[in-house]
């Protein structure tokens, strides 16, 4: 995302976030889900992307030490409001000054935007300002199913399509390895009905995928949106 114009003006009214750096109980549940197994809690924690700033603002009230990355000048705005250091948006850039710096990177529907040559930088840039055992999260729309093409094609910003054997083939030969792969955390909900409601689609959509991957001997999920977890490994 290194232009601050064209397709992105205006992208905050687009995508409708009108309240900057607050969350809700339901999205708290989704964070603490997301981030299972990551260092959050008095840890260095670096957002790719933060959009609307939700997550940095969860991991602030978990005592983390948050930076941030963004294009849009609102969203700029309402971070240095909050307290959030700022990282160069082109971030390999910088990687240097931050070499071993974070606990955890994390972008939130944010790669989907790079080119595949800006995808390549980054995760060279991330895997250098990870500190030794952690972790970069990634969601995005999932190009491996047919339900991932209403959220890849939906937004004109989408340069590339993502995929667990796209990332696979990109960290050869680097640190990385991949701890997890699947569908986004799905939270319950705090009420009854949410939870019913939630449940039942949620076992909808896991007899599809286990239909289509018995169909076509595959072994992938088939959710709209997944999500990747890569922790770099420690120098033996």
């Amino acid at each position: 995302m290194s232009e601050n114009g064209g397709l992105y003006a205006g992208y905050e009214n687009w995508k409708g976030w009108d309240l900057l750096f607050r969350y809700t109980p339901d999205k708290a549940d989704y964070f603490a889900g997301e981030t299972r197994g990551l260092a959050i809690a008095q840890a260095d924690v670096l957002e790719i992307g933060f959009g609307s700033g939700d997550f940095l603002q969860w991991a602030i009230d978990r005592g983390a030490r948050v930076a941030g990355s963004e294009i849009n000048p609102v969203l700029l705005d309402a971070a240095v409001g909050r307290g959030v250091a700022l990282v160069e948006p082109e971030f390999e850039k910088i990687a240097d000054e931050y070499a071993g710096r974070f606990d955890t990177i994390a972008a939130f529907d944010v790669f989907e935007h790079f080119t595949l040559d800006e995808i390549v930088a980054r995760l060279g840039a991330a895997e250098k300002m990870l500190k030794p055992g952690g972790h970069l999260l990634l969601r995005f729309p999932n190009a491996q199913s047919p339900f991932g093409l209403a959220p890849q094609h939906g937004d004109p910003t989408h340069r590339t399509a993502l995929s667990r054997g796209l990332f696979e083939q990109l960290i050869q030969g680097r640190s990385f390895e991949i701890v997890r792969y699947g569908h986004q955390f799905r939270a319950k909900g705090r009420s009854f009905g949410v939870f019913l409601a939630r449940l039942v689609r949620h076992l909808l959509r896991d007899a599809i995928s286990l239909s289509l991957n018995f169909v076509y001997a595959t072994r992938i999920p088939y959710d709209p949106v997944a999500v990747i977890v890569m922790r770099k490994m420690a120098k033996s």
